[in-house]
Parts: C-alpha cells; sequence; structure tokens
C-alpha cells in the first residue's frame, strides 16, 4: 500500500508537471525553473515575469542549438519572440528573429504562408503554444487564413484559461469567415457556457446543417443529452438533439425526441417546422404538409415554412397549391431567390423563362425582374448544383445588359466546370470585345493563348478558395494528364469534405508519380490522421520524413503521434500498476523502451514499476536513463537516492538526493525525505 501511494504521489508530480507545461509551452527537456517561470507569465503576465520568461527561453535555445537539436533551438526561439513582437525595433526582437531566420536556413524550412500555416498548427498540436501562436500572429499580420489563424489563437487561449479571451478570438473567427463551421461550434459551446441560449442554440442548428464530421454532431449529442439529462422541461435540448440525430440518418430517435419537446411546448413554430422536415425527409409528405399548415395558419408570414410546404405540395403533385405558396411568398419578399427558383424548376419544362417571371407576380403585372435578378438567379443555381438553370439566368442577364462583366465571368466559369471549352472559349471572348478594360475578363482572355492546364488551374483554384470543393474536384479531373500536384490538390478537396477514402486514394496516385515528394506523403499522414488511422498516419509521415529530413511539418506529426502512443501506454501500464500486475506492466514499459528510446516518462514509469517487483538494481538502471535523456526529470534523482541507499551505496544516494534537492519548486513531502537523509548521510560520509 505504501508503494502504491508513492507511485500515486510520483504520478501526481508529473501529471502537474504537465499540466504546467501544457498552460505554458511544451518543451522538450524544460528546465523546472522555465517551467515555473512559464507558470508565472501565465498567472501573472507582469512585464518583470516576461522578461524573465524570454530570457529563459533564450537560455532554453541556447542550450538545444549547443546540442545540435535545431528543431527545438528554433521552437524556443518563436517561444521567446512572442512576446518580443510587441517591439519589432528592439535590438532583443531583431537579434531573436536573425537567429530564427538563420536556423530556419539551416533547416531549409519553407516559410511561405501555405507550409506556414501547417507549422503553427503542428506546434499547437505539440502543446508549444506560444511558439504557435507567434507564427499564427505572423500569419495574421499577413492576413492569410485569418479565420482559421484566430480560431487557433482561441484554443491557445482556451488552453490558458483565458476563457474571456477565447469567446472573443472564436467570436472574430465567425465574423471573418462565417463558413468557418469549426470555429463556429467552438464560438456556440461559449455562448451555451454563458447562458446565452437563444443565440447558442442558432449557431448549433447552423452547425448541425453544415459540418460533416461525425465527431462534431456526436460531441453536440453528448452535450446535448447531459443537459436533457440535467434539465428534462428545456424543449431547445430536445430539438438540437433531434437535428443531430437527423443528421446522421436517426430518425426514429429524431421523432421521439421532437414529439417530447412538441408536449413540453407544443406551441414552439421551430420545433414544429424540424417535425416537418423531419416526415418531409422520410417522404410522408401528407403528414408533413398537416404539420406546416398548421403552423402557416397561426404564422401566415413565415416565408421559410411557407417554401417547405410547396416542395410537400410538388412531391404530392399537387402543383397549383405549390405555385399559390411560392406566389404568396413572393408577394411578402419579391426578392426571395428560394421561391423565385423554386416557381422555376417547377414550370421550366412547360413554359418559357419570361412566361414564368410574369407568374411570380400575378397581382402587379408591370413588375420585371432587372439584369441584375437574373445574375442574383445565377449564383443562387449554381450554388445549390444546377448548372444548367445557371446558365439559363446568367444567359438572360447578359441579353438584358451585354455590358455586365458578371455573366460573362460566371458563365466562363460555368463552361469550365462542366469541360465545355469551346462554349468557355467563345463567352470570354465575347466578354473582351464588350468590357476590353475589365481586369478579371483581360486576365481570363489572356489565359486562352497560354497553356489549357493553366487555365483550368485558375479556374480550379477559385472554386477551392471559395469552398466550392465539388466544383473543384470536377475541373481538377479535366486536367490531363495528371500530375503531382493535381492528384494532392484533388486530395485535399476531398479531405475538406470529409471524404477521407478518396482523400487518401488521391494523395497515393500522386506518391505513384513522385515517390521522393515528402509532401505527398505528409497529405497522406495528415489524411490517415483524420480518419483515425494513427498507425498508418505514422508510417507515412516516417516516410515523408525519409525523404526530406528537412520537413519540419512531417516531424512535428511524428512527435504529436508519439507523445499520443506514449500517453495511452503510460496508461495502460499505470492501470496494471493499479491492479499489482506488474508483468503486464512491464510487458508494455519495455515495449515503449523499443518504440520511444528517447523518452525519460517511459524509463521512469519503469523504474517505479520494477522497484515494485524488487528488481532494485533495474529499478536503478532505469532512473539513471531516466535523468541521462533529461537532466533536469528532477524526481527521478530522488528515486535513485531511494534506491542506491537499498543496495548500500550510500555516498551516491547522498550525491542524487543532493541533485534532487537543487532543483526548485520540488514537492515538500520528499522534500522533508531528502533532507533528512542529506542530514543523515552527510554525518557519516563528510
Amino acid at each position: 500500500m505504501l508503494k502504491n501511494n508513492r507511485f500515486n504521489l510520483y504520478i501526481a508530480i508529473l501529471i502537474l508537471t504537465s499540466f504546467f507545461m501544457e498552460q505554458g509551452a511544451c518543451f522538450a527537456a524544460l528546465s523546472q525553473k522555465t517551467i515555473e517561470i512559464a507558470r508565472e507569465v501565465i498567472n501573472n503576465p507582469t512585464q518583470g515575469n516576461v522578461s524573465l520568461y524570454v530570457k529563459a527561453m533564450l537560455k532554453e535555445y541556447k542550450k538545444a542549438y549547443k546540442e545540435n537539436n535545431l528543431e527545438e533551438a528554433s521552437d524556443d526561439l518563436r517561444s521567446a519572440l512572442y512576446f518580443l513582437k510587441d517591439k519589432p525595433n528592439s535590438t532583443e526582437y531583431n537579434d531573436t528573429l536573425s537567429k530564427l531566420n538563420s536556423i530556419n536556413e539551416q533547416m531549409g524550412v519553407d516559410l511561405s504562408d501555405e507550409n506556414r500555416l501547417e507549422i503553427a498548427k503542428n506546434l499547437y498540436l505539440e502543446n508549444k503554444i506560444f511558439a504557435s501562436a507567434y507564427e499564427f500572429s505572423v500569419l495574421l499580420k499577413e492576413g492569410y487564413e485569418t479565420d482559421v489563424c484566430y480560431e487557433y489563437m482561441g484554443n491557445i487561449a482556451q488552453k490558458l484559461n483565458m476563457q474571456d479571451t477565447a469567446f472573443a478570438l472564436y467570436k472574430k473567427a465567425v465574423e471573418e469567415n462565417p463558413e468557418n463551421i469549426n470555429a463556429k461550434y467552438k464560438y456556440a459551446n461559449f455562448l451555451l457556457q454563458k447562458g446565452e441560449i437563444t443565440d447558442a442554440i442558432l449557431y448549433f442548428e447552423d452547425v448541425v446543417e453544415n459540418t460533416n464530421s461525425k465527431p462534431v454532431i456526436d460531441d453536440i449529442i453528448k452535450t446535448f443529452t447531459q443537459r436533457l439529462n440535467n434539465n428534462p422541461d428545456d424543449e431547445n435540448n430536445y430539438g438540437i438533439l433531434g437535428l443531430a440525430y437527423q443528421k446522421l440518418g436517426q430518425y426514429d430517435k429524431t421523432y421521439k425526441l421532437l414529439k417530447k419537446s412538441l408536449i413540453i411546448n407544443p406551441k414552439d413554430i421551430f420545433l414544429r417546422y424540424y417535425l416537418g422536415n423531419l416526415l418531409f425527409n422520410i417522404h410522408e409528405y401528407s403528414f408533413a404538409d398537416e404539420i406546416y399548415t398548421e403552423i402557416l395558419e397561426e404564422n401566415p408570414y413565415e416565408s421559410q415554412i411557407r417554401i417547405s410546404r410547396a416542395k410537400a405540395y410538388i412531391q404530392l403533385n399537387q402543383v397549383d397549391k405549390a405555385i399559390k405558396d411560392y406566389q404568396i411568398v413572393l408577394a411578402m419578399y419579391p426578392e426571395s431567390l428560394q421561391a423565385q427558383y423554386g416557381m422555376y424548376s417547377l414550370l421550366k419544362n412547360k413554359y418559357s423563362l419570361d412566361e414564368i417571371v410574369k407568374l411570380f407576380y400575378p397581382i402587379d403585372s408591370d413588375y420585371k425582374l432587372k439584369d441584375e435578378d437574373f445574375n442574383s438567379l445565377g449564383y443562387f443555381a449554381n450554388k445549390i448544383g444546377a448548372t444548367k438553370d445557371a446558365i439559363v439566368f446568367f444567359q438572360k442577364a447578359l441579353l438584358m445588359n451585354p455590358k455586365s462583366e458578371t455573366p460573362y465571368i460566371e458563365l466562363y466559369k460555368i463552361y469550365q466546370l462542366l469541360g465545355q471549352n469551346d462554349k468557355a472559349k467563345e463567352i470570354i471572348q465575347k466578354g473582351y470585345k464588350a468590357l476590353p478594360k475589365n481586369g478579371e475578363i483581360n486576365q481570363m482572355y489572356s489565359a486562352l493563348n497560354s497553356d489549357k492546364i493553366n487555365e483550368k488551374y485558375d479556374i480550379a483554384l477559385s472554386y477551392l478558395n471559395s469552398g466550392e470543393f465539388e466544383k473543384a474536384i470536377a475541373v481538377y479531373n479535366q486536367i490531363e494528364p495528371k500530375n503531382t500536384e493535381v492528384y494532392q490538390a484533388i486530395g485535399n478537396c476531398y479531405r475538406q469534405l470529409g471524404d477521407f477514402k478518396n482523400a487518401i486514394s488521391n494523395y497515393k496516385k500522386s506518391i505513384e508519380l513522385s515517390p521522393d515528394d515528402s509532401d505527398a506523403y505528409y497529405a497522406l499522414g495528415v489524411a490517415y490522421l483524420e480518419s483515425n488511422n494513427q498507425t498508418k498516419a505514422k508510417d507515412a509521415f516516417k516516410l515523408s520524413v525519409q525523404k526530406d529530413s528537412k520537413n519540419l511539418k512531417s516531424k512535428k506529426m511524428l512527435s504529436y503521434i508519439e507523445q499520443k502512443e506514449v500517453g495511452k501506454t503510460l496508461d495502460i501500464a499505470y492501470d496494471y500498476f493499479e491492479k499489482k500486475n506488474y508483468a503486464q506492466a512491464l510487458k508494455y514499459l519495455n515495449s515503449a523502451s523499443e518504440t520511444f528510446p528517447n523518452d525519460p516518462k517511459v524509463f521512469f514509469y519503469r523504474g517505479l514499476t520494477k522497484e515494485a517487483t524488487g528488481d532494485i538494481e533495474g529499478a536503478v538502471s532505469d532512473f539513471k536513463t531516466t535523468v541521462k535523456i533529461d537532466r533536469n526529470y528532477f524526481i527521478a534523482y530522488y528515486k535513485l537516492g531511494e534506491n542506491l541507499e537499498k543496495i548500500h551505496k550510500e555516498k551516491e544516494a547522498l550525491y542524487m538526493y543532493e541533485k534532487f534537492l537543487g532543483a526548485e519548486n520540488i514537492d515538500e513531502a520528499l522534500a522533508k525525505i531528502a533532507q533528512q537523509r542529506v542530514i543523515e548521510l552527510g554525518e557519516k560520509y563528510y
């Protein structure tokens, strides 16, 4: 029992140390003093504490650089620069930046914005949060992917327990890019914690509707299930849970939840609307119609519900009723693109475009759509994938106003998307003739005389940048022959869509063409990691580093995976240790010592386990290995002293106790024991 209690004490010390490292920056072989200074910066970020931290990190840099650990040295400099960046004209800032640039040059680090973003993300994964924050701050200054940078800075603020700052940063990320679902989800969680339920629910609804991430949906289900258990009378919990299960296609659960919610609040419009949508999704159109109709009888101005009812009428072949609902919506909201397009898609095989438009506003026969209205309809149709209809609308806009740039540009892009190169060429030539001074049209016209592949690249990239990944894939697939960059681009698009199977397939094709491309293996590794295949991810990152030892992104991802693997192994070993199954604990720790020969925690834990089995010589050997790997692993010095005494090496034990007591901020209980042993052994040997 005594040994177990002591083991728990050592575990607690390790966890505490890890906590401070996470809260400051998780550096390999950080001194205890530096960890403490990092904690002080977080808890009390005065100018004095910041200065101490910067000095400590510059000292750590010198140590790492002397040992030729350039990667660690560069991360130490980044951590210092995060606090020096507010004084860009100071000598200290310029000297530190110069050292970082010099190391980056020695390592051959790619410092393009795209690569820098990956490095910043990987630093965050390694818990080197000040170093990560520095890179994100540089990217923010450059204006690159600002929403992603604000999102990660919010993550960092959370790690530092700066909740208000994190909330503000997530809000900023959402403002920068309302399509950033990850940031929106984190912002929604904060709104929920702050009790701003109405706004939180709106954001959660948006996240559920637009996310492709099953883990996010699962997490939402977990959050709202817990809330439901704590407060079964809050209908919001039932509503969000219902939407989440509906997203997963679990309609039976959705139905039960929405029914329970409506028992609590039978007048809630949105809950009834969700129920109607559920019935529509499971093809119960008559019942959906009944729900929508009940709501509209009480709330006749709810346009979205009326549009939903029109769609139900279409499925029931009640075309006249659908048209009437669309007309009512347009009478209230003349610019409703959903209603306009709904009527067009319903009647396009029966009437001409002009005849259909006349039916939009039967009460006002003089009302006509302008060219910009048809452009808006074109954008709407193209966004939902109705490209043929989009062509009709843009052509109409062009007919009405041949001097409008929009239809030329959009038709050109659509024709390229469809692989209709002759039509693309024809429309942009007309555009150039009509608007020879328009910069974008000029650029597209010039591309006609260049390589066709470059032309496709530009169009695909425009879709990629606007988040229209399916369209980008369609254009990339038209490029023949495909090279490694094209396959990687297609893989990146599939990754964004959450389709990891196709992403991995395309990354492998990229590697087949360029088997020595380190970045291709990196992309493959990330896809495997995101699809929860950690083993294959690790293999891919290893190959990436083998192909290019200077690929910092892959090296950092390998470090991240190994940290996770070590933690998992130690957790398993600790469970066996607690159950006094030392043989099994040693089995995992022996395996870990071969896989992670440079991780001091593995040898320290194995030393504790060997001590518990009575293998004192083995324990001493492992504790010595621990401090050989990390001379600042001070708890191991205490254990060395304790075990060396057991094998009658008291003079050496005295030295180890003294080493332990030379550290700062050590455990008080162990310090008292060590001090007593130093006194007693000192009397004997001094």
